[in-house]
C-alpha cells in the first residue's frame, strides 16, 4: 500500500496554503484571515493533541483579534483571560467576527480554542504552524481507499474479508507442510 498511496490534503490544507503566505507578507484580506483563523479552529476540534497546542491556539487567538472591530478587542482580551476558568462567556461577536455562527460544531469549540492574551506573544504565523498543518491536514491514500466495493472503500473489504480469508489460507498451508514434515520423521501416531 505505501508504494501506492499518495498525499492528499484536505480542503483545510488548500486554504492554508492560499492564505499562509499572504499572512506572512502582511497582505491577507480580513476574508482570508476568517477561512485561516476557520482552518485553525477546526483543526483545534480535530485532535486532543492540538486542544493543548499553544502555537496554534495562540495564531487563532492573534488571528480573532485582528478580525473584531475595535469597540470588541478590549472585551476579547478580557474574556480570553476569564476563559481559562469560565467557559460559558457569550462569545457571539468573536462566532461571527469567525463567520462559525452557523456551524454548530466549530461554534461548539469557540470557547475552548484561545489561550489568554496578557502577557503572551502571539503569532498568526508561529513556525510550528507549517508543521502542524503537514501532519493533520494531509492524508495519505491510493487508488484502493478511493475505490469502492459493495459501497464501502475497497480497503475495508480487504481487512475485513479478504485478510480472514487469507489468515485461513495460511492455516490450512502450516497444517498441510506439518503434517509431511510429521509423516517424514515418523512422528505420526497410528489414530491419525
Amino acid at each position: 500500500m505505501k508504494v501506492i498511496e499518495k498525499p492528499t490534503p484536505e480542503a483545510g490544507y488548500l486554504t492554508y496554503e492560499q492564505v499562509y503566505p499572504k499572512l506572512s507578507a502582511g497582505t491577507a484580506s480580513a476574508q482570508e484571515k476568517a477561512e485561516l483563523a476557520r482552518v485553525y479552529l477546526a483543526l483545534i476540534g480535530k485532535s486532543i493533541a492540538l486542544q493543548n497546542n499553544s502555537a496554534l491556539k495562540g495564531g487563532l487567538t492573534a488571528l480573532t483579534y485582528e478580525l473584531l472591530p475595535p469597540g470588541e478587542k478590549e472585551a476579547f482580551k478580557a474574556a480570553t483571560t476569564a476563559l481559562v476558568s469560565d467557559h460559558k462567556l457569550d462569545l457571539a461577536y468573536v462566532q461571527r467576527a469567525l463567520g462559525v455562527e452557523n456551524d454548530i460544531v466549530l461554534k461548539g469549540m469557540v470557547p475552548f480554542a484561545f489561550v489568554p492574551m496578557e502577557g503572551a506573544s502571539l503569532s498568526a504565523t508561529a513556525p510550528e504552524i507549517p508543521g502542524i498543518m503537514d501532519k493533520y491536514l494531509i492524508h495519505y491514500q491510493s487508488f484502493l481507499t478511493d475505490s469502492k466495493l459493495f459501497g464501502f472503500p475497497f480497503h475495508y473489504f480487504y481487512s475485513a474479508v479478504f485478510l480472514l480469508a487469507l489468515f485461513n489460507l495460511i492455516c490450512l498451508v502450516y497444517c498441510y507442510v506439518i503434517d509431511g514434515v510429521m509423516k517424514k520423521h515418523g512422528m505420526e501416531s497410528e489414530n491419525e
